[in-house]
């Protein structure tokens, strides 16, 4: 994948990658409002559902990562276990959406339940899909490419999903079968999407990353680059992924308009879109630790334009939040593309014969930082007063987490760059 002769299955493992993205941003971006505001859960059994989802699903990842790597040793058999984690990740999400409908004495069991077997399942179509970063890439120049093609169709989902955001702060109960319906339509093009790239991969001469006297590493010891962009994805799984779980709730309580946290959330995932054509160029003059810093300023600059707009609510208008988010998006693509690129690239080279093991661990701890993000939420939530003070804590969530973890990111990006100078120069 990524190289000139592949574009077709390069493309098809974006519309994949699109597919699996719609079910991440629908159980990140609105799950948490949808379990409180239609479901009738309470912020703290949302927050327990989102947590022990997640962290179960870290585990998960570990586990389904460590004994893949017997059963996937090239691209076409990560191509058939993607397709059949796809398959149980839509009837798990399906599961969870008709959880409405459940008697209210065991929802919460009931949903909690749906809930974790989604995660296991969406593990075993994570990290086989994940995997093909390596698996399926052969060069550092078509890692960039396939990476800013994934990144690119994330945008398009979450696009997608955050159309949803001002009908869902306006739904009300009589709207819950065309949820439903809706859902059932996004799970049929994941698995279709799913069924396309196994079906390509399979029409693949040769295992894209693969020959016939391949034999794996006898052990495997991480790098400390690894464990350095290991911890860059904690951060960002933690702090960033707080700016559009807030984003509902921040319409709904501040700006107090359904239509301005639609425009709000797809500013961002228009951002992550348009940034895709150019992260990849300018990875090509820099290095990914240099893409990774410019990322993270841009990523500032937009957090701080939406803090300072927040303190002028009366003077600003809807324009100043979205180009903001915009910004933001765009340096959140930007990161998602280095950090992506990056580990591809360290476990292609590092680890041989473990990259299930490798990715497992990698989405595991994304999942633990996720999990984090969860319960910070719900603390929140469960505290507003729906007065004039949930502006500071809403935009402390929405704007604050977020910066510090771009901070994090540019001294990461600093550390990353300093270390490959010093392997550069002990190398022979």
């Amino acid at each position: 994948m990524g190289r000139s002769g592949f574009r077709g299955l390069t493309l098809v493992y974006g519309l994949a990658h699109l597919g699996k993205s719609l079910f991440w941003y629908a159980s990140e971006l609105l799950l948490a409002f949808y379990l409180t505001e239609l479901a009738g859960l309470s912020p703290h059994q949302m927050g327990l559902v989102l947590c022990a989802g997640l962290v179960v699903s870290a585990v998960i990842d570990v586990v389904v990562g460590a004994r893949l790597g017997r059963v996937m040793p090239d691209a076409r058999s990560a191509g058939r276990l993607q397709l059949f984690g796809a398959a149980a990740c839509a009837a798990a999400f399906l599961a969870i959406t008709a959880g409405v409908w459940a008697p209210i004495e065991w929802r919460f069991a009931y949903i909690l339940t749906a809930g974790l077997a989604f995660r296991i399942a969406y593990a075993l179509y994570d990290v086989p899909q994940n995997a093909l970063m390596s698996l399926g890439v052969s060069d550092a120049a078509a890692r960039n490419r396939v990476a800013a093609t994934r990144i690119w169709f994330s945008g398009l989902a979450a696009l997608i999903i955050t159309a949803a955001v001002a009908p869902l702060l306006s739904a009300g109960q009589d709207d819950l079968p065309t949820y439903f319906w809706v859902t059932f339509g996004g799970s049929a093009f994941a698995v279709a999407a799913a069924a396309g790239l196994s079906i390509a991969l399979a029409r693949v001469e040769e295992p894209a990353n693969r020959n016939p006297g391949f034999v794996p590493a006898a052990r495997w010891r991480p790098s400390n680059t690894f464990w350095l962009i290991t911890a860059l994805m904690a951060v960002t799984s933690i702090a960033t992924p707080l700016f559009a779980k807030t984003a509902p709730f921040f319409a709904a309580y501040v700006l107090k308009s359904p239509i301005w946290g639609g425009a709000v959330a797809s500013g961002m995932a228009v951002g992550i879109l348009a940034g895709q054509p150019i992260w990849p160029l300018i990875s090509r003059r820099w290095s990914l630790a240099a893409t990774l810093a410019v990322a993270a300023v841009i990523q500032l600059v937009g957090l701080s334009a939406i803090a300072h707009a927040t303190t002028r609510l009366a003077e600003t208008t809807l324009h100043t939040f979205v180009l903001a988010a915009f910004l933001f998006g765009l340096g959140n693509g930007g990161v998602g593309m280095a950090l992506w690129a990056g580990f591809s690239a360290v476990t292609a080279r590092q680890a041989p014969g473990y990259e299930g093991l490798a990715f497992g661990l990698f989405s595991g701890v994304a999942k633990l930082g996720l999990s984090i993000g969860a319960i910070v939420l719900s603390a929140v939530i469960g505290g507003l007063r729906h007065e004039s003070g949930d502006a500071v804590a809403l935009t402390a969530m929405m704007a604050g987490v977020p910066a510090g973890g771009a901070l994090i990111g540019l001294v990461i990006a600093c550390v990353w760059t300093q270390t490959a100078t010093h392997r550069s120069r002990i190398s022979p």
